[in-house]
């Protein structure tokens, strides 16, 4: 981007147009988060957890759950469902309550309001059975399962199902909803960021981490479409990022498609859920037609390297330095996570790459790395050395960077800024960078 344009005060906060870090009530604030995501009506339920189908109870089990949901908040009738030396998990001590008395008291003063409970496995042997199930508020698309809950119950001589021992945990299965371009800019404004680099997660549709998918590609083209769609909307804030898994025979195709969209500044490639491997001479050659590809149509690069192979680390630095970087001389070629996963980098990796910028190894010119999540609950010591190899790296290679979140970019940022032991002026520098596909 051009040099200082020229600041001006909005709403009290005093903004450099591009390229500087502003600043709002004294605190340094990034210009750009250069690691964000949107989820697609199709790609939301794949970033959740796994939420399991119901399941129908046998009638006498179901008779105790339905009594269960019923008298929800009434000690009486509640005690009754249990046996006389039930426990249950009370989940903030956390600790275990003892006797149907004290664990029906506890049970009818838990929850605030009515809810239904949606089993989803059960097994019964003999006069012994569980019901594993979620607490439900909602209906139909609209249900929300907000808890789990697992349930070991006792036939007594009686005939009467009862519940022996109960433990639930909250919250309950992490799904995601949809994430437009429209959220994330409100997140962005709030935290006083100009603009975004959004990487797609097309390349789900190919992972050999997940299950496979019929029309594969047509589903990566939809995806990466989306994607640039949402980009669309808002000029000159989102720049879009297309997706693969760069070993696909797809890729290339992909690649040029996108490069054909004038939204679209790069590409991202996500080693761990393609299945790359790097030691793999194979893999190694198929990703360097995508970098010389990329170079070839001036896309930036954003690549996270790394994988859960337990291997990883200075070895698989060393080959992408030597044999993929060189194939895209001319482009961004962006690190993400500091050369880790996220929270926290892989400093055996990292520290080849800080080495060959140290020797001044012309095949660095254009490599930058994102931070996104590096910071996150990380002990003292790691913070130490993550600020160590920043310094090494050189502050203007680093880029401030979100992911998916939780933590919102706000946050992100202020996890940063307050965990990193660095400098204000070193803090400023990072705030200020622009990687050259976002100007």
């Amino acid at each position: 981007m051009s040099k200082l344009l020229g600041l001006m005060r909005v709403a009290g906060m005093l903004i450099t147009v591009a390229g500087c870090a502003h600043r709002d009530g004294g605190s340094i604030l990034p210009v750009a988060d250069h690691h964000q995501h949107l989820l697609s009506p199709v790609t939301a339920p794949m970033a959740g957890g796994t939420k399991l189908a119901a399941v129908v109870l046998p009638e006498e089990l179901a008779a105790l759950v339905r009594e269960r949901v019923a008298h929800w908040n009434e000690k009486g009738p509640l005690a009754a469902l249990y046996t006389e030396d039930a426990v249950f998990l009370d989940r903030w001590d956390p600790n275990w309550l003892r006797g149907r008395d004290e664990v029906a008291d506890y049970v009818s003063t838990q929850f605030a309001r009515p809810y239904t409970v949606t089993p989803v496995a059960f097994g019964v042997t003999g006069n012994g059975a569980y019901i594993a199930a979620y607490f439900t508020r909602g209906e139909g698309e609209a249900a929300k399962h907000f808890g789990h809950v697992q349930w070991s119950l006792v036939k007594g001589g009686d005939g009467v199902w009862r519940i022996a021992a109960e433990t639930p945990a909250f919250p309950g299965p992490p799904m995601r909803d949809v994430i437009t371009a429209e959220q994330r800019i409100g997140e962005l404004d709030a935290a006083g960021i100009r603009k975004a680099a959004v990487l797609s997660t097309a390349y789900w549709f190919g992972s050999p981490l997940r299950p496979p998918v019929e029309h594969e590609y047509e589903k990566v083209r939809a995806e990466n479409d989306w994607v640039v769609g949402q980009v669309a909307q808002y000029p000159g804030r989102l720049y879009a990022l297309c997706s693969f898994n760069p070993l696909k025979d797809y890729a290339i195709a992909e690649l040029e498609r996108c490069a054909a969209m004038p939204q679209v500044r790069g590409i991202k490639l996500h080693f761990g859920n393609s299945g790359v491997d790097v030691r793999n001479p194979e893999h190694v050659e198929t990703l360097r037609r995508v970098f010389r590809a990329a170079n070839e149509h001036k896309l930036a690069i954003v690549a996270h390297l790394w994988t859960s192979d337990t291997r990883y680390g200075a070895e698989d630095a060393k080959i992408f330095l030597e044999r993929l970087l060189p194939e895209a001389p001319d482009v961004t070629v962006q690190i993400a996570h500091f050369a880790g996963g996220g929270p926290g980098y892989t400093d055996e990796a990292l520290g080849v790459y800080a080495d060959a910028i140290a020797r001044h190894d012309r095949r660095t010119k254009n490599l930058y790395f994102d931070v996104a999540t590096v910071a996150d609950q990380q002990s003292e010591a790691v913070l130490q050395t993550f600020a160590k190899r920043i310094r090494q790296v050189g502050t203007k290679r680093v880029l401030f960077g979100t992911d998916l979140g939780p933590p919102l970019p706000r946050q992100s940022w202020m996890i940063f800024r307050t965990t990193v032991p660095l400098t204000d002026d070193e803090l400023r520098v990072i705030a200020g960078n622009v990687a050259p596909y976002l100007r």
